[in-house]
This record gives C-alpha cells, structure tokens and sequence, in this order.
C-alpha cells in the first residue's frame, strides 16, 4: 500500500516545485519581421555611410567627412534599409547624425533622411 501511496506524492510534488518557482523564464526574442536589426560594420556599411554623407554634403554646400561609424542597422525591403549613427566633421566642429540610406534592387542608393541632435 506505502508503493502506492508514493506514486501520487512524487508527482504532486513535482508539480508543486514547477509552479512554486517565481523565477520567470527567459525566453530569445527573434528578430522582429520586416524591422532592423543590428548590422557589422564592412566594407558595404562603409561604402553607404560614405554615400550618405557625400549626398548630405553635396544637398548642404557643407564640407562633411565621415569620422566614425557609431552604429548600423539594416532592414530588408525592396532592397535594404541601412540607418546608420554616424559622427561627422564640419570643419573643426564634429557632430553626430543619424542617415538612413535605402539601397536599391539595382545597387543604386538614396538618402532617405538625415537627422542630426
């Protein structure tokens, strides 16, 4: 009878050490559909961030440079979406901006948006 009886206390108490702990389970956020994602910094994120800046110049009458490449997303669309933080020279005065940069299917390039704090 005790065998019997030892069934049902092992898997009442299984079941209560499942629910008693108050830890939340971490689970991987996958990568939103359609949204950026974080992008390395290669020769094709420098090739568009150079575009964005030479474009923002030429659309200015500013000397811009690009001094640094911050940080680079991309996003899948008709082509690729690159945003990109970037630090800029204007002169002596360095400043940091946000470009985003749309690459199309036929590797031609746009500067959709520049912002800059």
């Amino acid at each position: 009878m005790n065998r019997f009886l030892c069934v049902p206390v092992l898997a009442l108490a299984l079941v209560a050490s499942v629910f008693a702990s108050d830890q939340p389970t971490k689970t991987a956020q996958p990568a939103l559909a359609g949204g950026y994602s974080p992008a390395e910094i290669d020769s094709e994120v420098c090739k568009v961030a150079d575009f964005s800046v030479k474009t923002q110049a030429k659309a200015t009458g500013r000397p811009l440079r690009l001094v640094k490449i911050l940080k680079a997303e991309r996003q899948v669309v008709a082509g690729l979406n690159y945003r990109l933080e970037i630090e800029v020279a204007d002169g002596s005065n360095h400043l940091k901006a946000r470009a985003v940069v749309w690459k199309k299917l036929d590797g031609t390039m746009a500067l959709t948006s520049w912002e800059t704090p």
